[in-house]
Order: structure tokens, then C-alpha cells, then sequence
């Protein structure tokens, strides 16, 4: 039995995506896998293993210093047997991470290009992926880079071109992220209940989400037909009962287009705008803008989406691929 642990984190100024994109990637592994979680005591973090009914959890406390926190690494990987150490840390530098133990094999998830010199898979989705990180400095690391290497469920991976969807929406998702930290989805329902009619909104509040009251208060005695959806596990049958969504430029940004989903996409971290040009580049989705978005022209593109008819971008089973055969020539005794 192969022994893995992933290492990450969820809280309200970092995202859950970091964390989900692990629990997503774990559900893909094949049979064969013991797998672990380690992460701080955030409650967000806390939650999101909860919700998806993650049985092996190691917990640190979420003041522990980065020297403690490399020993608690290193003693469970000892403990444990563990065979490859997965990390994507976004509090603080993976290169950070100095004196992780040898005796196993590291893949990450990074995205600013500051890795450790140690590590034999690297994994960065962003759009500019290629020019962050100088591959030629690691010689022993694998890279899989670009936005086709994002981590997506199983479901979305070889999605039809074709889906029944109303030329003029009439059921509309919002999902802008497990915490949505500005906010967004209020001021997406302010236009929408004050300028539709006749349509069915379904609202995904993310277990960061804190407006929920205010929220609540302020759509029910609107005119809009709505459904407030918290704390679900499969969020990808959402995407299937739409006709259109409103989304944020994370994990989810990647969910919507691979679902074939007509999607309108509002950046709420500044990493995230490349990702959304991209997409609008190549005629996939609607991009609105950083934290902000122009009313009038929202409404416009409801009533007339763009339809996603491409063909799949995205190689996330790839990414699976390598880990098993990492383990594979592992145990036969052959290197990358």
C-alpha cells in the first residue's frame, strides 16, 4: 500500500482552494493509496476536512513556528511509512521549507516560482506558469505547467461539447469561492434583484463565507425565485443544473470552463486575472473584472452568454498519471 500525506491549508485570506484542490486530487488516486492530511487548526481548514469526511487528519496548532512545523512534518513521515510528501503552501514560501526529510519523494503546487531544490514533481497551473519559474535551475524536477494542469474532479475531466442549456438563462449559479472575502456575491445579487425577473438563482456559500445573515436578509423580499446552497460536497452537479454562472477566477474559474458551462468570471485576487483573460481569450468565458464589475454590462451578458463549446483544455489526469508511475519506477528501482 502506497502511503501519501498532503499538506495545506484553508482560512478566509488565503482561500479553501489550496486545500480543496488536495482533497479533489486525493479522491482520484486509485485504489491502493493510504492518504493523509496535515494541516493547521484554522477553523475554515477544520471544516472543509469535516464536510468531505476526511478520516486520516494530523492537526497543528495554527501558531506553530515553520521550525516546529517542518519537525511535526518530518515525524510523521517517519511515523507513518509515508512514501511522497505533497505540499501547497501559500503562507509561506516553500522554499522556506528547508530540512524536510530525504527518505521521501515531494511534489508541490506552487505558484511564485520559489521552490525547494529537493523536489521531484512540481505542479503550477497559472496561465503564466512558464515564465515564473527558470525549470532549468532544477534538473532532477519534473514540471507539469500551464493551466491545463489544474486539479479537477474526475467528473469534469472528458465533458461532452454538447449540453442542453436555454439560449436565454434562466437558472443562474453563483459561486464566487469558499470565502468569498469581498463579498461579491452580494453586490452580484443587488444587480441581479433589481434588474431580472423570471429567473432562479442558486447561490454556493463557501464554509468561509461570514455575510451569510446579511445576506439572507437582503434577497428575501426580493422578486427573485433562490436557493442559498451551504457547505456541499459536490459542487460539480451545480454547475450541470444552470444554464449560466457567475464565478471567481480560482479553482473554480477552471470547474466552470471544463464543465462547459456558459460562465462569467469576476477576479477577487490579483493571481486570478490572468487566469480569467485567458479564458475570455479563447472565447470561453465573459470577464468582468478585478473586485468590480460594470451593472449594466453583467445584465447584458446574462441575456446573451457566451456558449462553451471548445474542446477539453485541460490534461488534469495527467497529473495522476505521474504520481502512480512515480511510485511504479520507485519501486522498480528506475528514476524520473
Amino acid at each position: 500500500m502506497n502511503r501519501i500525506i498532503f499538506r495545506a491549508d484553508a482560512k478566509p485570506s488565503i482561500g479553501i482552494g489550496d486545500l480543496m484542490s488536495l482533497i479533489t486530487l486525493s479522491k482520484n488516486l486509485d485504489e491502493g493509496w493510504d492518504v493523509f492530511f496535515l494541516i493547521k487548526s484554522y477553523k475554515t481548514a477544520l471544516e472543509l476536512i469535516n464536510k468531505h469526511n476526511i478520516k486520516n487528519i494530523l492537526i497543528m496548532d495554527k501558531e506553530i513556528s515553520l521550525e516546529n512545523e517542518i519537525l511535526f512534518i518530518n515525524t510523521e513521515i517517519k511515523k507513518l511509512s509515508i512514501d511522497i510528501l505533497f505540499l501547497e503552501i501559500t503562507e509561506i514560501k516553500l522554499s522556506h521549507y528547508i530540512g524536510l526529510d530525504s527518505s521521501v519523494k515531494k511534489i508541490a503546487v506552487n505558484f511564485d516560482g520559489d521552490i525547494l531544490n529537493d523536489l521531484d514533481l512540481v505542479i503550477n497551473w497559472d496561465v503564466t506558469a512558464h515564465t515564473i519559474i527558470n525549470t532549468n535551475k532544477y534538473p532532477n524536477t519534473k514540471f507539469l505547467l500551464g493551466p491545463e494542469y489544474v486539479i479537477l474532479p474526475k467528473d469534469l475531466y472528458n465533458v461532452k461539447n454538447t449540453r442542453n442549456l436555454e439560449l436565454t438563462p434562466k437558472k443562474i449559479l453563483i459561486a464566487m469561492g469558499g470565502a468569498d472575502e469581498f463579498n461579491m456575491t452580494q453586490k452580484i445579487i443587488d444587480t441581479l434583484k433589481n434588474n431580472l425577473k423570471d429567473i432562479e438563482v442558486t447561490i454556493i456559500l463557501g464554509s468561509g463565507y461570514k455575510h451569510s445573515e446579511r445576506l439572507r436578509n437582503s434577497i428575501k423580499n426580493s422578486t427573485l425565485q433562490y436557493n442559498i446552497r451551504e457547505n456541499i460536497t459536490n459542487i460539480i452537479e451545480e454547475y450541470f443544473n444552470c444554464d449560466l454562472a457567475i464565478g471567481a477566477g480560482g479553482l473554480t474559474a477552471s470547474e466552470l470552463v471544463a464543465s462547459k458551462t456558459p460562465t462569467i468570471l469576476i477576479a477577487t485576487y490579483e493571481h486570478q486575472i490572468a487566469r480569467c483573460k485567458y479564458f475570455e481569450k479563447h472565447k470561453l468565458v465573459k470577464y468582468l473584472g478585478f473586485r468590480q464589475f460594470n451593472q449594466e454590462e453583467l445584465i447584458n451578458v446574462i441575456k446573451k452568454p457566451i456558449q462553451n463549446i471548445s474542446h477539453t483544455l485541460f490534461k488534469s489526469n495527467k497529473i495522476v498519471h505521474e504520481i502512480q508511475n512515480f511510485m511504479y519506477n520507485n519501486k522498480k528501482g528506475k528514476i524520473w
